[in-house]
C-alpha cells in the first residue's frame, strides 16, 4: 500500500498525459478526416455550390509543359456567379483506384491566368475556371474531382479522360 501513496503523483501525470494524448490524436488526425455524407454533392454535369452553378466541360491532357515523368490535366468549369456567390476552397483530383489525390498546380507551372480563374470566386457574373493538375504518367484515371464549398459542402464529378 505504501508504494501507491509514494507513486500517485507519477501515476496521475502518466493518467494526464495518456488522456492528452489520446485527445490530441483525436483533434488533429480522427476529426478531419471525417466528412459528413450528406454534405458531398455528387455531380453528373453542373452542381449548385457556394451559390453559383459550376459546369463541367472540357478535360485535356498534356495541355501545358510538365516536368519529365509528369503530364498535366486540364479541367474547365464555368460558372453562372450569383447575387450570393462566394469562394471555393482547394480543388482536388482523386484516382479512384489507388486514391492517390492531387491538388491544382496551376501556380507551380505558370499558367497564364487569361485562361480563367483558378477556383470559384464571389463573382455575380459568369466566368470561367481553369484547374491544371500535375500528375506521373502512370496515372489513367477515372478520377474524382472534388471542390470545397463555402458552406462545408463538396461537389464531386467523375472525370474520365
Amino acid at each position: 500500500m505504501r508504494w501507491w501513496r509514494t507513486q500517485r503523483m507519477a501515476l496521475a501525470a502518466l493518467l494526464i498525459a495518456a488522456v492528452a494524448m489520446v485527445g490530441v490524436t483525436v483533434w488533429l488526425d480522427v476529426l478531419p478526416s471525417i466528412r459528413p455524407t450528406d454534405r458531398v454533392i455528387e455531380a453528373e454535369s453542373s452542381v449548385e455550390l457556394s451559390g453559383q452553378t459550376l459546369s463541367l466541360g472540357s478535360v485535356e491532357w498534356g495541355e501545358f509543359e510538365a516536368s519529365d515523368g509528369a503530364r498535366t490535366l486540364s479541367v474547365r468549369l464555368s460558372s453562372t456567379g450569383g447575387f450570393d456567390a462566394s469562394t471555393c476552397g482547394v480543388s482536388t483530383l482523386t484516382e479512384t483506384d489507388s486514391s492517390r489525390t492531387w491538388v491544382s498546380s496551376r501556380a507551380s507551372i505558370d499558367v497564364p491566368y487569361d485562361e480563367g480563374e483558378s477556383s470559384c470566386i464571389a463573382e455575380s457574373s459568369s466566368y470561367r475556371i481553369l484547374l491544371v493538375f500535375l500528375v506521373p504518367d502512370d496515372a489513367d484515371g477515372p478520377f474524382r474531382l472534388d471542390i470545397e464549398g463555402s458552406d462545408d459542402d463538396l461537389a464531386r464529378f467523375v472525370i474520365e479522360p
